[in-house]
């Protein structure tokens, strides 16, 4: 069935460059919808499940893309910026190491208590312990590996390599 059209001609009070300004309209015989909205993002999701129905509801597009703009998370200004949760069972313990260039005024790092001399070598003494523990350990890990290949024992990749 081809597509019927209906024209419908308007001729308008003003004129263009001497000549009637015409109106064409078509009526297609199918519904035209707008196109789906993308889905939320999930940080505009959870803002929206926490605001009263009524309220979510009455958003604009606008007010809507206004606020997923200002709820987008921002890249990390640290040079280095690890997060991890560790599932103990009963309890969950969060671990986050950042490492950048200090952007605090010195207000706040006093008002905040950073600026004293002991907890801050307390942490530097733990992050120095644990760096030369784990290159201890690797060392460790190494060396038992080459004793164990000298031995006669073929080493774990040698299964790899395809020699014996």
């Amino acid at each position: 069935m081809a597509l019927t059209a209906m024209l419908q001609l308007e001729r308008a009070s003003k004129h263009f460059a001497g000549s009637p300004v015409v109106m064409l309209q078509l009526a297609l015989p199918f519904p035209v919808q707008p196109p789906d909205p993308e889905p939320p993002s999930p940080e505009l999701r959870r803002f929206l499940e926490r605001l009263p129905p009524h309220l979510a509801s009455r958003l604009t597009p606008e007010e809507r893309a206004a606020y997923a703009s200002a709820l987008t998370p921002r890249r990390s200004p640290h040079w280095l910026d690890l997060k991890a949760s560790l599932p103990i069972p009963g309890f969950g313990i969060y671990i986050a190491l950042m490492v950048g260039r200090e952007r605090r005024n010195s207000d706040r790092l006093r008002q905040e208590g950073q600026r004293r001399l002991a907890p801050n070598l307390l942490v530097a003494a733990i992050l120095l312990a644990t760096v030369i523990a784990g290159s201890v350990a690797a060392l460790l890990l190494i060396k038992g590996l080459q004793m164990l290949a000298t031995q006669g024992n073929p080493a774990w990749w040698h299964a790899y390599s395809g020699t014996l």
